[in-house]
């Protein structure tokens, strides 16, 4: 979907924007909103992301041609809280909070705070996968309540070349619980006699997903990497660990009222993550 021109000027979604928005994340499992951040933003966190990812790949002595992670050249990388990262555009962005705060309540908490990046020469597309495992065991049987939400920016445009992510919607989040448990299906015998697409996203749209909505990542196959940022919002009763990330001080102190309230029970006066 497309927000109006009124939208990004104002900075604030209209409520039916919003009621389509927390709707197609109920029924269909994900909703993306097109081109929200702008390119200048996007290109400092694109160029920043790949600094990092350099050394990420000299310390773990990863090679493309070789391959890494079973031939998916797919890396995830925790982000270190410090701009251009942490700001406020990204970690408490006004569209995401007003969809946000809609499914999970207003004392939500922002609990993961990472990369994605599909590495060029991949071989192989990752197993079928959901975010979040069963949460109360293999054998409960009836569907729960969203507790997890993950938002996706991409930071280049995302195309059927450059390893685009493959997403099983209309259902794959409303199965039991049970069925989150790896020992229940199988999903990756399953999922291929299911519909499936690639999604497609223009550099600095936004993806919130259902956590335990079925993916996977699909191989690279142009010259340069495919990176995301990736969100994890958790309803605050079932927030899945406490502290995992690390925000100095000073960081800290210059945010807003509403961003102090998502990263509250995290480890503040901590020294930044490094990302390897």
């Amino acid at each position: 979907m497309r927000v109006s021109a009124e939208e990004l000027a104002s900075g604030k979604l209209l409520p039916a924007t919003i009621e389509l928005a927390v709707q197609l994340i109920q029924v269909n499992g994900y909703v993306l909103i097109e081109e929200v951040l702008p390119r200048t933003q996007i290109d400092q966190l694109n160029n920043r992301i790949g600094d990092f990812l350099e050394g990420f790949m000299a310390k773990n002595e990863f090679s493309l041609e070789e391959g890494f992670h079973d031939g998916t050249n797919h890396i995830g990388m925790y982000l270190p809280f410090e701009q251009p990262f942490c700001d406020e555009s990204l970690i408490a962005h006004p569209f995401v909070m007003d969809i946000v705060d809609q499914i999970l309540g207003s004392d939500c908490e922002l609990t993961y705070f990472a990369s994605n990046t599909s590495m060029p020469k991949g071989t192989k597309s990752q197993d079928v996968h959901a975010d979040m495992g069963a949460r109360f065991g293999s054998r409960f049987g009836v569907n729960v309540p969203i507790t997890n939400l993950v938002v996706n920016y991409p930071l280049v445009d995302v195309n059927d070349e450059n390893g685009p992510m493959e997403v099983w919607p209309g259902g794959t989040h409303l199965h039991p619980d049970s069925w989150y448990s790896c020992k229940v299906v199988n999903k990756p015998e399953l999922a291929p006699h299911m519909l499936s697409f690639k999604a497609h996203m223009p550099a600095g749209s936004i993806m919130i997903r259902d956590d335990r909505m079925w993916h996977r990542g699909t191989p690279n196959r142009s010259d340069k990497p495919r990176p995301n940022i990736a969100l994890i919002y958790s309803s605050t009763s079932t927030a899945p660990y406490q502290g995992g990330l690390q925000i100095p001080q000073e960081t800290y102190d210059q945010f807003s009222d509403r961003a102090k309230q998502l990263v509250r029970k995290q480890k503040i006066g901590a020294e930044v993550i490094k990302p390897y």
